[in-house]
């Protein structure tokens, strides 16, 4: 079998897989249809295939369990969970309030230890900061 002949089997190959009955290409080709059973793959430890109703399959990666990617599906699927999980997103959005002021007083602390140790070695550092203090005291309106 010559290279041609290889290449277009192979070629044939791949056109029916993406024709195979039941086989998924898309999550929305899943709505309506139940998780039946989740088989690893051997070897491809990083994928499952899930069979579903219908005669129905998907050959999909792991379930994410990175927090960024995770918290990215929460937010995405906040309406349909929160009526069932409201007691979740409340402690959710607490714990999430307290990440972001333990992250500003932690930016705030670094920028003034940052001023703290160069004084010494930048000298016009002081009179760099007082000019632009008193730049921002003369763009801010008084606050009453």
């Amino acid at each position: 079998m010559g290279n041609e002949a290889k290449w277009n089997a192979n070629l044939k190959k791949v056109a029916y897989l993406k024709t195979f009955p039941g086989w998924l290409s898309s999550w929305k080709q899943s709505v309506g249809s139940t998780i039946e059973q989740v088989i690893s793959i051997p070897e491809q430890d990083a994928h499952a295939v899930l069979l579903l109703s219908q005669g129905k399959f998907v050959v999909t990666p792991q379930a994410h369990t990175e927090p960024q990617m995770v918290t990215a599906g929460l937010l995405a699927a906040r309406p349909q969970l929160e009526p069932t999980h409201a007691e979740a997103f409340q402690e959710y959005d607490r714990l999430t309030q307290l990440d972001k002021e333990a992250g500003r007083t932690v930016r705030l602390e670094n920028i003034l230890n940052a001023i703290d140790n160069n004084l010494e070695q930048i000298p016009e550092l002081k009179t760099h900061i007082r000019q632009l203090v008193s730049q921002w005291d003369n763009e801010s309106p008084p606050s009453s």
